[in-house]
């Protein structure tokens, strides 16, 4: 709400129209204020109108209730209340404001002592009202915490439907709304749809990184790494203490070959909270997936986990990082021990599809494809694909295979079928028309 420094010219006649005349009652006497309001042994202080002009702009700015009362011409008047108790009525100061057009000006305030005098302010049209504003905020936040809630539980349309109830209630709409709401469109695999919510969130509040760090990450997965970085960046901007912002920064500086950077920011990220196995683990998966040097990867994913005993992702990776040094018994220590987690995630699902390829356990290796397509977002659908298409092709299931392989070109086209024509356990396929026709597949995609 916009306010002014009041003065005595303020009430002038400065208005570009006649002023009208006011519905306040006047200005009560000296005596009628002190048998109202508490003002013990006021002494020398002077409770004369000008004496309250101080109360005019806190009021226009922290209003209780604002009342409006329709005048002719195009004139209206609104009554801004501040209640001097706790219950509403007297005492309370009014304010009253004149709007012609876009012009607003101060037209009288005054203080009501008398009941009557504020039932009588109060008889206009109810256009805000701070308790009702904040039982609306109670009910919003309710709705986005139940929302909330079924996203954890991967309830993802009842979590849209509350937030979508939320976000209408809440007339303001809010930044951490639309954030939420991305969040959930995430994870439901809409993604266009929450970008728009990210982007919505910013434009409400551009000093929150979270909305920021989130189409960061989006980006990241797209490969995306110009706006990635821009997202990303600009989340560690404004908080430049988030350890989870520092560390994914810093993971995609290594996607870049900016190892220096990245470790920079690592460094950061560990001085902020030591007790963040992620800064581990992100080293750990560079070291045995860029770098290829599963000794350097051991060694991080055992720092994280001593942090973060329980995390799948980084025993699946610590399991593979093992059978890649020949540790054969350590790996299946680590495999049994995913094996009893209650849920496992797409990405350990992909890591356990290869890991079993791997041990030659092709049985239970595609027992954990078919679980995987189960899911409701694959990781890495390419390499999925492709990993069950050699099981298939292994285990002389040559139909099957090239159907498999098929889906995995779609997914990743040119990558997948480089990666197949360079692979041993499909030669027998390779003389197969269909094969040739997966290959072709890919080519098709390439000139769309």
């Amino acid at each position: 709400m916009a306010t002014r420094d009041m003065n005595q010219d303020h009430f002038a006649g400065k208005y570009p129209l006649n002023t009208p005349a006011t519905f306040l009652p006047p200005f009560p006497d000296a005596s009628s204020i002190l048998a109202t309001l508490p003002l013990s042994q006021a002494g020398t202080f002077r409770l004369g109108k000008s004496n309250f002009l101080t109360f005019v702009d806190f009021t226009l700015e922290n209003p209780d209730e604002i009342w409006e009362f329709d005048e002719s011409e195009g004139v209206r008047l609104y009554h801004y209340l501040s209640f001097l108790d706790k219950h509403a009525g007297a005492p309370a100061f009014v304010v009253e404001v004149v709007f012609f057009e876009d012009l607003m000006d101060v037209n009288d305030f005054t203080l009501l002592v008398r009941a009557e005098d504020a039932k009588l302010i109060r008889s206009g049209r109810l256009i805000y009202c701070r308790e009702k504003e904040w039982e609306k905020e109670r009910l919003v936040r309710a709705l986005n915490d139940r929302a909330l809630n079924r996203y954890d539980e991967n309830r993802l349309e009842e979590a849209r439907e509350l937030i979508d109830t939320a976000i209408r209630l809440s007339g303001t709409a809010s930044a951490y709304l639309f954030n939420n709401r991305g969040l959930i469109c995430w994870k439901m695999g809409r993604v266009d749809e929450a970008k728009q919510d990210f982007l919505e969130s910013i434009s409400l509040d551009e000093c929150n990184g979270d909305p920021y760090f989130n189409i960061g990450l989006i980006y990241f997965d797209e490969a995306d790494l110009r706006h990635a970085l821009h997202y990303l960046g600009r989340a560690v901007e404004i908080n430049p203490g988030d350890s989870q912002f520092l560390t994914e920064l810093g993971h995609l500086y290594l996607e870049l070959e900016r190892e220096d950077e990245a470790l920079r920011l690592f460094d950061r990220a560990f001085e902020t909270d030591p007790a963040d196995a992620q800064v581990d683990f992100h080293l750990g998966h560079y070291f045995l997936y860029k770098k290829q040097e599963p000794r350097h990867a051991v060694k991080y994913y055992h720092k994280g986990l001593a942090k973060d005993p329980g995390d799948q992702f980084a025993l699946a990776d610590l399991a593979l990082a093992h059978w890649i040094l020949g540790n054969t018994r350590k790996c299946l220590q680590i495999h049994k021990i995913i094996q009893r987690t209650p849920k496992l995630m797409p990405y350990t699902i992909s890591r356990l599809v290869y890991l079993n390829m791997e041990m030659g356990q092709y049985e239970k290796a595609l027992r954990y494809y078919h679980e995987a397509l189960n899911q409701q977002e694959l990781f890495e659908p390419e390499w999925l694909h492709y990993h069950a298409a050699l099981i298939y092709a292994k285990t002389g299931r040559a139909e099957q295979a090239i159907d498999i392989l098929a889906l995995a070109v779609r997914a990743g086209g040119e990558a997948v079928v480089k990666k197949a024509m360079s692979e041993e356990a499909l030669n027998r396929l390779k003389r197969m028309p269909d094969f040739k026709k997966v290959v072709r597949l890919s080519a098709k995609r390439r000139t769309r």
